[in-house]
């Protein structure tokens, strides 16, 4: 179900407009923004004066499109027991909330409702081990989307269902799925929205993880031309965090720090950006990834970061290798064990990118230290769980990252087979050996 604030930003990007372009005579683009987000209800004669500024009757803004379908009252309900389902998992009960939402039928429920069903339905199965149920419940909520019209919820489950399988490893899936996705919500008239560049985001790494670097480059330099041009602070600077990362990984760091200046200013604009903070910790990873590392200011980063964040176990495990990596290019070895190993009993024992990130800090620090068994351990540890991990080009980066730490450390043979294995999985494969012939003499 639409609102006054989503008609609004629909039609404000329909036509091109920045929330800038809304502005005067007592609107503010600040207030335009709580009125697109919900945070607040204008006034009748506030409505009557955007839409004149958007060429349309008030009317068209005041409108309320609740289907035939639909019955309100059991809506509310079904509001009630989605909160429930949220408070379940909030509890680490995946199980429970599925049960709950479960029972719901989702066909009877508003647009709006229906929606925030499905995502904790999605995610407590997901949670539960069950991604094949997960994903079957994002595809059936995008069909409905697709019938409602619905463009910017679409977006919304869109993305999480690209994000499922471009975490899954099946890039090509997801690659296909967004880029369809992309091109409807573009044509309804929703290209700069928050939902479509957050969508365009997960499609440009989801190629570049492919290998298509070409294809990611090209979104990403089209994404900032349309989120310069009518996209909120927010939008703009979640494009320029992403094309910091495309940068970094085309092996441009300098490019990277510059793109992520610019992304930290622009969600820095935002009071409650939940962005803000991981961006920050992907910028003190790029600081101390730099041929001079800067360990104080990334340091500094951290700190502001971890302040703002409401963090799972993952994103504190990847501050603490983040300190820890800090630490040891300051020398500080005592203070980077500390994290490292607060980062390991963060992460778990499982076979995860950061995991592993995390296992190549405590050998560095064992190395620094010139405690073999520590060094060897970790090292041995990071490359079993790199050797049992889908390939992919964070993989092949890691595979890189401990090729350089082993060589540094003096195994030259294993630091052979790290390099071997990233070559590999960057698309360089052994090169087969020619076979001599000897020429017969007469």
């Amino acid at each position: 179900m639409s609102t006054i604030g989503t008609r609004i930003r629909d039609l404000r990007i329909s036509k091109g407009m920045t929330q800038t372009a809304l502005c005067g005579d007592g609107i503010s683009s600040g207030y335009v923004s709580l009125i697109e987000s919900g945070k607040r209800t204008p006034s009748e004669k506030m409505v009557r004066e955007i839409a004149r500024r958007l060429g349309v009757s008030a009317d068209v803004l005041l409108q309320v499109d609740e289907s035939p379908r639909q019955d309100p009252r059991h809506s509310d309900h079904a509001r009630l027991d989605v909160n429930f389902a949220k408070m379940a998992l909030a509890n680490a009960n995946p199980a429970e909330a599925a049960r709950i939402v479960s029972r719901l039928e989702l066909d009877r429920l508003d647009n709006l409702t229906a929606n925030d069903a499905a995502f904790v339905l999605s995610q407590s199965l997901e949670q539960s081990g069950d991604m094949v149920g997960a994903v079957r419940v994002l595809r059936a909520l995008v069909d409905r989307n697709r019938r409602d019209e619905a463009w910017v919820a679409l977006a919304r489950a869109a993305t999480t269902l690209t994000t499922m399988l471009f975490e899954s490893g099946d890039m090509n899936a997801a690659v296909d799925f967004a880029g369809a996705c992309m091109g409807e919500i573009e044509r309804s008239g929703l290209a700069g929205s928050d939902e479509h560049l957050r969508l365009g985001a997960i499609y440009m790494f989801s190629l570049f993880a492919r290998g298509d670097t070409l294809s990611a480059t090209e979104v990403v330099e089209s994404l900032i031309k349309v989120a310069d041009r009518v996209g909120t602070a927010r939008a703009r600077g979640s494009v320029y965090w992403n094309a910091a990362i495309v940068a970094h990984r085309r092996g441009s760091v300098d490019e990277a720090l510059r793109l992520t200046d610019r992304a930290v200013a622009l969600l820095g604009e935002e009071e409650d950006s939940r962005d803000l903070p991981r961006l920050r910790m992907n910028y003190a990873w790029l600081l101390l990834h730099q041929e001079h590392p800067d360990a104080v200011r990334a340091l500094g980063e951290l700190d502001r970061a971890e302040k703002a964040l409401r963090g799972s176990k993952l994103e504190m495990g990847v501050i603490h290798t983040t300190r820890g990596r800090a630490y040891l290019c300051l020398g500080q070895h005592d203070e980077a064990a500390e994290h490292a190993a607060s980062a390991l009993q963060m992460l778990g024992p499982s076979e995860h990118i950061d995991r592993t990130e995390a296992l190549i800090l405590l050998g560095d620090v064992g190395a620094a230290r010139f405690e073999e068994d520590l060094a060897q351990e970790s090292y041995r540890e990071a490359h079993k769980v790199l050797s049992g991990m889908d390939p992919s080009r964070e993989v092949a980066r890691l595979w890189r990252q401990l090729g350089d730490s082993l060589r540094r450390y003096g195994d030259q043979p294993g630091a052979l087979t790290a390099y071997d294995a990233s070559l590999t999985l960057s698309g360089l494969p052994r090169t087969p050996q020619a076979s001599r012939v000897r020429l017969a003499v007469a």
